[in-house]
């Protein structure tokens, strides 16, 4: 529950679903200090509980979520269906009526300038993990491999702007600057 998020709280914040009682008490347990009776541990844990203020806050929020996942797939919908750009490689989807749109990523070989193309007509992007896993400092052990179709992947995405407040007409101006690239 990122505030970035379509289902955004406050500050950070998270669930686990799952049909599988043990499961679910081992996870609760985890995110209770490794507990489940008071002072009683089982596992090394960690507080990781929802507080109060967030899950309220949340559960208003759900109530709006279909509202704004039916909006963001009409701006991914208007981005699919207007993007006509032969330097953009747009996402295939197979189920739209499945994808919620957090992001919308595109492809583009000369992302970096395209992105400045982009910046100047007031049309902000982001790239989003810009560094390959295995080119991190928390996985050294995969810096001698290669991994060509990530790396052109991580040279290459851009993600347009989408959410449940940006406007038809914002959308439409975003269309336009990429289509005129």
């Amino acid at each position: 529950f990122y505030p970035g998020k379509n289902l955004g709280a406050l500050g950070d914040g998270g669930a686990v679903t799952t049909s599988n009682q043990e499961l679910a008490k081992t996870i609760r347990a985890l995110g209770n200090y490794g507990s489940h009776k008071k002072y009683e541990n089982l596992y090394k844990g960690i507080n990781s509980r929802l507080d109060e203020m967030q899950a309220v806050l949340l559960r208003v929020k759900l109530n709006g979520i279909d509202v704004e996942t039916k909006h963001r797939r009409k701006i991914a919908d208007l981005y699919l269906e207007g993007i006509k750009n032969d330097a953009v490689t747009l996402p295939v989807i197979a189920n739209k009526s499945a994808h919620v749109w957090h992001v919308f990523v595109i492809s583009c070989k000369n992302r970096d300038d395209f992105q400045r193309y982009l910046l100047n007509k007031g049309v902000q992007t982001l790239i989003h993990y810009p560094i390959p896993p295995h080119r991190q400092r928390a996985y050294t052990e995969w810096k001698v491999n290669s991994y060509p179709v990530t790396e052109v992947i991580h040279d290459t995405v851009l993600s347009l702007p989408i959410s449940g407040v940006q406007s038809i007409e914002d959308s439409r101006v975003v269309v336009q600057a990429i289509n005129e690239y």
